[in-house]
């Protein structure tokens, strides 16, 4: 793992802005996409196995892959990182938390201060450690903090700042957590009704300017303020959008599952 990021970074500057350069690498390399779920990969979560599909393959992952990556590499790297499991808010008309502990971050005490690390959210990334009580911080993404708050779901809160305020995204435990809890994540998110990632494609990812996000339906792309969308009307469409965007071996994958779905109807 540590000649990966040699090959790829030089770290400089202090412990939290080593980190951030970490985090911006992973923006920048790894798509959020939930392919292994819709093939039916079951495979156990190991660091073995993160490694292989990730940075060997070159594919991307949802957050317990791409934040339990992010741990061994940080961990490697001298950081005294932890893994911890979060509860992802789903906002109107829900308005709920929805399957309890299956967000996974990484957490980080530095200076007698907690910090979030977490680069598994989608293409809601901050790409920097994310201070408990400390000032809000603004990606492309947007701008988000983290505090303290107890909640069902634990005792600090990650909130997005929208246009009405400050957004509840998810609640969480310091508690550490294992290999084990990243591999039951897994199987919950492949395997029960409430998850939402073994209903469809979905592949998502930060950009310098901003965000883009694709599903079975549409293309869509929020870059400096304009958005943009691109309804699919067949299969190809949607083949074309991943080509453009995602890397070479997510294509790949997404090739794989539409070849088994059923084609597009008009």
């Amino acid at each position: 793992m540590l000649q990966w990021i040699s090959e790829r970074l030089t770290l400089t500057g202090t412990p939290l802005e080593q980190i951030t350069q970490v985090q911006k690498l992973f923006a920048e390399q790894f798509e959020f996409e939930n392919l292994d779920v819709l093939l039916a990969n079951d495979e156990p979560i190991t660091e073995q196995y993160l490694e292989d599909k990730m940075m060997k393959q070159g594919r991307g992952g949802l957050c317990y892959e791409l934040n339990g990556l992010l741990f061994s590499v940080l961990r490697d790297l001298g950081f005294p990182v932890q893994l911890a499991a979060g509860t992802v808010w789903a906002p109107s008309p829900r308005d709920s938390f929805v399957m309890a502990q299956t967000h996974v971050v990484n957490l980080l005490e530095y200076e007698d201060t907690l910090y979030l690390i977490d680069s598994g959210f989608g293409n809601n990334l901050v790409m920097q450690p994310v201070a408990l009580d400390g000032e809000p911080v603004t990606s492309p993404a947007g701008t988000f903090r983290l505090r303290s708050e107890t909640t069902e779901k634990g005792s600090m809160v990650f909130e997005q700042l929208k246009d009405t305020g400050w957004e509840l995204r998810y609640a969480l435990h310091p508690d550490a957590i294992d290999w084990e809890h990243l591999d039951n994540v897994k199987q919950q998110i492949h395997h029960s009704p409430e998850s939402s990632f073994n209903k469809e494609l979905l592949i998502a990812k930060l950009t310098d300017v901003g965000t883009y996000s694709i599903n079975e339906e549409r293309y869509y792309r929020k870059c400096n303020g304009d958005e943009e969308t691109l309804t699919f009307h067949e299969q190809g469409e949607l083949l074309e959008q991943v080509r453009q965007h995602a890397a070479p071996a997510v294509y790949e994958a997404t090739v794989n599952y539409m070849n088994q779905q059923k084609p597009f109807c008009d």
